[in-house]
């Protein structure tokens, strides 16, 4: 995974959902949407591509460790994606609590809208297709 930002991880700002499957996972997702996120996989076997919900985004899981990398939403001929700051390099420097958010309320639309405008602009490297 490559995500590309001229954030400051002192200055982010960590999401926590609180869906079932986020709480699960403790979730802290970070993005920026004028960064890039690049995930690849050496094995595409080895990542889960887990969906629920409103089955709009994929919930990127590794098999080998199972560690929840990030989600990431395909939009047309684009995608955008969050990536869990417990598995970025500065994840040490990412100290700011993670800020509670409930989006069970939303619908397919109003989700797609804010994650467009929130997610970073992804890709699946193509070991993953």
């Amino acid at each position: 995974m490559t995500f590309e930002t001229n954030l400051d991880p002192a200055n982010m700002e960590p999401r926590a959902c609180q869906c079932s499957f986020c709480r699960m996972h403790s979730t802290a997702a970070v993005s920026d949407p004028d960064g890039h996120l690049t995930f690849t996989a050496v094995d595409p076997k080895q990542l889960n591509r887990y969906t629920f919900g409103l089955n709009s985004t994929e919930f990127l899981i590794c098999r080998t460790c199972g560690v929840y990398v990030g989600a990431f939403m395909p939009d047309g001929d684009q995608a955008f994606a969050n990536v869990m700051a417990g598995i970025l390099g500065e994840r040490d420097r990412i100290t700011r609590t993670p800020v509670r958010v409930e989006r069970e309320r939303e619908n397919l639309q109003d989700r797609r809208t804010r994650r467009r405008a929130m997610w970073t602009p992804a890709t699946l490297g193509q070991t993953l297709s």
